[in-house]
């Protein structure tokens, strides 16, 4: 069935009874696809209502979310941040509310996302934290909500001019979907990535200032390079590794393997190393090499830094 009230009356439902047992009821907030955020872009969160016990759980759904949900989110130095001109408008608007009951059976799950930097005023950028709050009876019930169990940090970032957005916004993104491996599955995930020649996926698990390294001419570069000029030394060397420049003598492509065998692991403390047959196939001629994989653990992610080749046939 579908309901239909007026806000500027302040209609209120008694569809929803506040008698309901809430003790198993989790509301719960997250960012939508995680990502580094910038100021004047969107910041998605997702809302979850999620029904964990026996019983039915029946609430208001209104079509215009804010009239449902709401966040709470101020600076770690408790400061407010207002809500912006579109959220008050909206919410002043003298047209019918269209809403919907919904009724979770357990473990249902209701959801739904939000870009919170349209419905708030962030004015300058810094460290914030987020509550969800979740109107069971719409927002013309105030009395009547729920707290999100989880709270957000959101870092956000000053905006970037568009000649720079681009470029910094897919390394620094690149680099947070890079997951948790362990060391064998993060050479296991960069072979493959190798082969079939994704480097932006393979690029996701190398230390590149400490990859360089065994890389001769593009060693004595970076390490001859001002400070200020060794990011453009490793793009020079991220290029050498796709093949769009000649930084060595020999083609990194001559180092990519047709297919690869894990043979070992090694993991002392925060160090590793992953022993690796790889195969390679040069015309007619068909070798065999035995790779060692050196990875060090950065906080809860293992990175390869380096690796050793000895040839088998």
């Amino acid at each position: 069935m579908m309901l239909i009230s007026s806000i500027c009356i302040g209609y209120s439902q008694n569809i929803t009874t506040h008698s309901q047992d809430l003790s198993n009821i989790e509301v719960s907030i997250g960012f939508y696809n995680k990502q580094m955020y910038y100021l004047q872009e969107p910041i998605i969160v997702e809302f979850k209502i999620i029904n964990h016990g026996s019983d039915p759980y029946l609430f208001i759904a209104s079509y215009n979310k804010l009239f449902t949900f709401d966040f709470e989110i101020s600076t770690l130095s408790n400061r407010k941040v207002e809500h912006s001109r579109l959220y008050i408008l909206q919410r002043r608007q003298f047209e019918p509310i269209l809403n919907d009951e919904i009724t979770l059976k357990q473990n249902e799950v209701y959801g739904v996302r939000v870009d919170i930097s349209e419905w708030f005023d962030f004015q300058k950028p810094g460290e914030y934290i987020i509550k969800g709050i979740f109107y069971p009876n719409l927002i013309t019930d105030p009395n009547y909500m729920l707290i999100s169990d989880t709270e957000l940090y959101l870092q956000l970032n000053p905006p970037y001019t568009e000649r720079y957005r681009e470029e910094v916004r897919i390394k620094e993104i690149q680099k947070l979907k890079a997951e948790s491996l362990p060391p064998y599955d993060v050479v296991d995930f960069a072979l493959n990535a190798l082969m079939d020649k994704d480097f932006e996926k393979y690029f996701l698990y190398i230390k590149m200032d400490k990859f360089i390294m065994q890389f001769t001419n593009a060693r004595k570069k970076y390490m001859n390079a001002k400070d200020i000029d060794k990011p453009a030394v490793i793009e020079e060397f991220n290029q050498y590794l796709q093949g769009n420049n000649k930084l060595e003598n020999i083609p990194f492509s001559d180092t990519i393997p047709t297919n690869f065998e894990i043979e070992e692991t090694h993991i002392i403390k925060r160090d590793a190393r992953v022993v690796v047959n790889e195969f390679f196939e040069y015309g007619q001629v068909r070798e065999v090499k035995r790779y060692t994989y050196f990875l060090h653990k950065y906080g809860e992610q293992w990175f390869i830094e380096n690796y050793e080749v000895v040839n088998l046939q």
